[in-house]
Order: C-alpha cells, then sequence, then structure tokens
C-alpha cells in the first residue's frame, strides 16, 4: 500500500498543528538534548554508545513525506518524517504523521480519522453491549 492510498478518498478533514517538540515521547527527550548539545544515543544500526549530533545528523535517517512535504510553519519543503502511524479496520482508516523542518526546526502533525472508524474493541464492545441490551429485554418481556 502506497501513501497516495492512505490520502486518498478522505472523508474528513486533515486536522494540523505546529509544535516546537515532536509527539513522539522517545523523540520528544532527545529533541530536548540535541537542542541543548547533551548526547543522544546512537541508532543501533551504526553502531552504539552515545554522540552529540546536529539537527542535520539525527535527521539524517528520516525521509521526506512526499504527499506532507511543507512545513506548516514556514512553507519549507526542506522537512524529514519522524513519525507515521496508521490504523485501518473494517476498510476504515485512522493515520497520524509528523515531519520536523530542517529550516525552522518545527513539527508539522496532520492527522486523519474517518468519521465511522471504530478500532476492533470499540466494534466489540458495541457487539457484546448489544447482545446484553435484547437478552436483558427479552428476559424482562
Amino acid at each position: 500500500m502506497s501513501l497516495k492510498d492512505v490520502v486518498s478518498n478522505l472523508r474528513a478533514e486533515i486536522e494540523t498543528a505546529v509544535d516546537s517538540k515532536p509527539m513522539v515521547k522517545v523523540h520528544a527527550k532527545e529533541w530536548e538534548k540535541i537542542m541543548q548539545g547533551k548526547p543522544v544515543e546512537i541508532n543501533p544500526s551504526l553502531g552504539h554508545g552515545f554522540k552529540i549530533m546536529s539537527v542535520d545528523e539525527w535527521a539524517a535517517r528520516w525521509k521526506t513525506n512526499e504527499e506532507f512535504a511543507e512545513c506548516l510553519n514556514c512553507g519549507s519543503t526542506n522537512t524529514k518524517e519522524h513519525a507515521f502511524t496508521q490504523t485501518w479496520c473494517r476498510g476504515k482508516k485512522k493515520w497520524d504523521s509528523e515531519c520536523l523542518c530542517l529550516d525552522c526546526h518545527m513539527f508539522s502533525r496532520r492527522q486523519y480519522c474517518d468519521p465511522d472508524f471504530k478500532t476492533p474493541e470499540e466494534y466489540e464492545k458495541e457487539r457484546w453491549e448489544k447482545l446484553v441490551l435484547n437478552d436483558t429485554s427479552q428476559a424482562v418481556a
């Protein structure tokens, strides 16, 4: 499935936000250290230990999101996506994307959720509540 599939046939508005720190807790802690010039953990695929990194070095392994390359703060397309989550359930979709702008160092977040999206747990809860309601109404009658 391509990113085009994820962002096509949207049935609700995409919610947007800009923040000075990332939404992902681990990245927020690392971002704080990067901005203070403190060492952060090296990506395990590159080695081990800690290193003081620049913003560009820290974000070097991330890719640009071709659908949402524009920074919501300054309009630059010099961005890297560091977080993307998606959930599909019964043909409905929900996703969350966050990109770091390498020019203004702000994080652009975009979120989408189909209006009738439900997790498997929510479907099961509704199903059981209906079963209990039907069972109770039959017993009382």
